[in-house]
C-alpha cells in the first residue's frame, strides 16, 4: 500500500512537473512514469497476487484450524459429558456400596447381639447343667457310700448273729480217756451246759452229725437200741438213699433271683454271701454278680464300683475279663466314651484271648 501511494505522489509531481519542464523533461518523465507504471503491473501481477494467494491459503487454513478446532472442542464436550455421567454412576455406585456395607453391619451386630445372647444362655443352661450333674454324681456317691456303710453294717450284724449261734448253738465232741485216745463214747454239748452221752458199742459205720453251727464228721460207733436225742444223725454209707440237699445258701439263692430277674432280691442275697465269705473263692464272682444286678437295674456307677472291686481285688478270677467289659459298658451308658475306650484297650492288653477281648475290640471300632 505505501508503494502505491509513493507513486500517486509521483505521479501528482509529475504532474505538477509537467507545467514547467520542457517537452524533453516531459517525455522522460513520461518515460520514468511508464516505467513507473510497469513497475506498477509488475507488483501487482507479482506481490498482490502472492498476498492474495497467500491469503486465500491462510483463510483455508484457518478454516482447516476451525474445523479441527471444532470438532476437538465437540470431542472434548462429548467426553466431559461422559465424565459427568461416569463420575454420576460411580457417586450412585458409591452411595449405593455405603447403604448396603452399612445394612450389612447393622445386620451383623444384630445377628453377633442374638449369638451373644444365646450364647449366655446356653451358658446359664451349661452351668445349670454341670452343677445338676455334678450334685447327681454327689448324690449317686453318697448313695454308693451308704450302700457300703449299710452293707458293713449288715455283713457286721452277720458276724455278729453268727458268732452269737455258734456260742450257743449244741456242739458235738468226743469224749477222750485220761490217755488221750477215744473212750468210745460221744458227748453232745448242751446249750445250758448239760451233756447226752450215746452208748458206743463196737465200731459199725461212720456218721454225720449236723449241729446249727456247722456239719462235724466223726467216726463212731451206733448201738442197736440208740437213746433219743436232738443231734440230727445221719448215715453217709448209703448216698443213694440220702434226700438231695436244697440250695438254701445265699449265694444260690442270689443265682436263682437272678434268673427270675428279680435283680434287688439277688443283689441282697449276694451282699449276705459276701458278707458272710468275703475272701472266698467265690468272692469275685459273687462281686461281679452283684454289679451285673446294679447294671440290669441301670445303676451304672454303683456297678461300676463293684466291677472295679473284681478287677483291683481278684485280678486272677475267671470273671475279670467280664468285669472290664461290663464297666466299659457301664461307660458308654454313661456317655463317657473315652474313659470306656481305655477300659477296652486294657481289657485287649491283659486278656487278649478272651472273648471278652474280640468284644471289646468291636466295641472299639464303633466308638
Amino acid at each position: 500500500m505505501k508503494k502505491i501511494r509513493n507513486i500517486a505522489l509521483a505521479g501528482c509531481s509529475l504532474m505538477l512537473l509537467t507545467q514547467c519542464a520542457t517537452q524533453e523533461e516531459l517525455r522522460s518523465l513520461q518515460f520514468q512514469l511508464r516505467a513507473m507504471n510497469q513497475k506498477l503491473e509488475n507488483v501487482k501481477s507479482t506481490t498482490v497476487n502472492q498476498m492474495q494467494q497467500r491469503q486465500a491459503s491462510s483463510v483455508t487454513k484457518l478454516d482447516q484450524v476451525e474445523n479441527e478446532t471444532m470438532r476437538i472442542r465437540s470431542n472434548l464436550q462429548e467426553n466431559q459429558g461422559q465424565t459427568e455421567r461416569f463420575r454420576s454412576e460411580v457417586t450412585q455406585n458409591i452411595t449405593g456400596l455405603q447403604a448396603a456395607v452399612e445394612g450389612n453391619r447393622q445386620e451383623t451386630t444384630d445377628q453377633l447381639a442374638q449369638l451373644d445372647q444365646r450364647i449366655r444362655v446356653l451358658e446359664q443352661k451349661l452351668d445349670v447343667a454341670v452343677d445338676n450333674f455334678t450334685s447327681i454324681q454327689q448324690q449317686r456317691v453318697d448313695e454308693a457310700k451308704r450302700r457300703a456303710r449299710e452293707a458293713e453294717q449288715r455283713a457286721l450284724e452277720l458276724q455278729r448273729r453268727a458268732k452269737e449261734k455258734s456260742r450257743t448253738a449244741p456242739t458235738a465232741s468226743i469224749q477222750s480217756s485220761g490217755n488221750g485216745l477215744p473212750s468210745g463214747k460221744l458227748v453232745r454239748q448242751a446249750p445250758r451246759g448239760k451233756k447226752a452221752h450215746l452208748a458206743a458199742p463196737p465200731p459199725a459205720e461212720e456218721k454225720t452229725v449236723t449241729t446249727a453251727s456247722s456239719t462235724v464228721q466223726k467216726t463212731t460207733t451206733e448201738s442197736p437200741k440208740q437213746s433219743a436225742t436232738p443231734t440230727k444223725v445221719e448215715s453217709a454209707a448209703s448216698p443213694e438213699k440220702s434226700a438231695p440237699v436244697a440250695k438254701t445258701d445265699p449265694f444260690s439263692k442270689g443265682m436263682d433271683a437272678f434268673a427270675s430277674k428279680d435283680y434287688k432280691s439277688a443283689y441282697k442275697q449276694f451282699e449276705q454271701s459276701l458278707a458272710a465269705d468275703p475272701n472266698g473263692a467265690q468272692a469275685g464272682k459273687t462281686l461281679f454278680y452283684m454289679g451285673e444286678s446294679l447294671f440290669n437295674q441301670g445303676e451304672y456307677d454303683l456297678a461300676i464300683l463293684d466291677y472295679q472291686k473284681v478287677i483291683s481285688n481278684h485280678a486272677r478270677d475267671a470273671h475279670t475279663p467280664g468285669a472290664l467289659l461290663k464297666q466299659g459298658l457301664a461307660f458308654e451308658q454313661l456317655t463317657d466314651n473315652e474313659t470306656a475306650k481305655i477300659i477296652y484297650k486294657k481289657l485287649i492288653s491283659d486278656h487278649a484271648g478272651s472273648k471278652e477281648a474280640v468284644e471289646a475290640k468291636e466295641r472299639l471300632e464303633k466308638l
